[in-house]
C-alpha cells in the first residue's frame, strides 16, 4: 500500500478481506476494507465496510498493523455495502484506460 500505485478504481484481496479503492487520487490513495458475506452472480458482493485506511504518509509499521486488526476481526466499524466487483480483464472505466481525444 505504501509503495505501489494502481489506479483509483483497483482494489486487491487480501486475508479474507478486499481493500477497495475510494480515493479521489492516485497520488492519495484510500481503501475501504470489507468483509464478504455473501456472494450473488458473478461479481456481486454483500459484505460490511469494516475500516478505512489513507496509507500515503504512513510508516509500512503502521499498514501493517492496520491489516493485522482487520484480519484479527478488530473493526472500526460495520456498515453494510453492497458492490460489483469486477476481474481486471473485465473492467474498464475512465480511470484505468486512455481516453482517446
Amino acid at each position: 500500500m505504501t509503495n505501489h500505485h494502481w489506479p483509483i478504481c483497483y482494489g486487491f484481496y487480501y486475508g479474507n478481506h478486499l481493500y477497495l479503492g475510494d480515493g479521489d487520487s492516485e497520488d492519495d490513495p484510500e481503501y475501504a476494507a470489507a468483509t464478504v458475506d455473501k456472494t450473488e452472480g458473478h461479481h456481486g458482493v454483500h459484505g460490511r465496510e469494516v475500516g478505512r485506511i489513507r496509507p500515503r504518509g504512513m510508516s509500512s509499521d503502521k499498514v501493517r498493523r492496520f491489516i493485522q486488526d482487520i484480519t484479527e476481526g478488530n473493526y472500526a466499524s460495520e456498515n453494510p455495502i453492497q458492490i460489483c466487483v469486477e476481474p481486471i480483464w473485465h473492467h474498464s472505466c475512465t480511470f484505468c484506460r486512455l481516453e482517446e481525444d
